[in-house]
């Protein structure tokens, strides 16, 4: 077994959401700068606050094995999760090791979206902008909820033209600088997310989402274009 001993980078960590019972499939990027005769082969899930754990492995020449008979490895070393259940979500890294280094793709977050528990609404302005190259542009994100909306977790995706997935780009902490104004009378948190200096390669719909319960809600999207 490997154990990680390196940090690895999520900042654009890629995201994606699947409904119960579903198939999913994540790709394994590190295929395409290592030859895949590489010693080992390796697929981590990481779940908030636990260690990463080994849910498939590959060595050498001999059949990949998994830690789930409905994990199965194919393309390469891409992983395809069947009948995916809720205990499969979590943050998913390929790895490849070569000698006394191990080489790890950047993250792909998997939500697996039940039945509703929750009645939230995520609500975003504007819809769809175009701004001129260097203005600043700030979106809104409105959380409305049953509990209290200050205490969900809110994240930022962007969906850009030649991306396989949204990136994760911004995560609101519950303390600090970027709280969300809250309002007790609708039970409702407003998020602001700025871009100081817009150009081309900010450019793209940009995602508002909020983790409850297991769940991950996402927003109606709001597009983001140069003159």
């Amino acid at each position: 077994m490997i154990h990680p001993a390196c940090s690895v980078d999520v900042s654009a960590a890629s995201f994606v959401s699947v409904e119960s019972g579903q198939n999913v499939t994540l790709l394994c990027k590190e295929v395409e700068r290592f030859d895949h005769s590489s010693k080992i082969w390796v697929w981590y899930k990481q779940r908030t606050a636990q260690e990463p754990q080994e849910v498939a492995i590959k060595l050498g020449s001999k059949a990949p094995g998994t830690s789930s008979t409905r994990f199965k490895i194919v393309q390469s070393f891409n992983l395809t999760i069947e009948q995916a259940i809720k205990d499969d979500e979590g943050m998913y890294f390929c790895a490849v090791g070569e000698g006394n280094a191990i080489s790890f793709s950047k993250g792909t977050f998997l939500a697996v979206a039940g039945q509703p528990q929750l009645n939230i609404s995520v609500l975003q302005t504007p819809v769809w902008g175009s701004v001129t190259p260097g203005e600043p542009v700030t979106l809104q994100c409105t959380v409305l909820s049953d509990v209290k909306a200050a205490g969900l977790p809110v994240l930022w995706f962007r969906d850009a033209a030649g991306q396989s997935f949204p990136e994760i780009i911004y995560t609101h902490q519950k303390t600090g600088s970027h709280r969300c104004e809250f309002s007790s009378s609708t039970n409702s948190c407003m998020y602001n997310f700025s871009i100081s200096n817009f150009s081309q390669s900010d450019a793209g719909t940009y995602y508002c989402a909020v983790a409850a319960c297991g769940r991950i809600i996402v927003g109606n999207g709001a597009s983001v274009t140069l003159v």
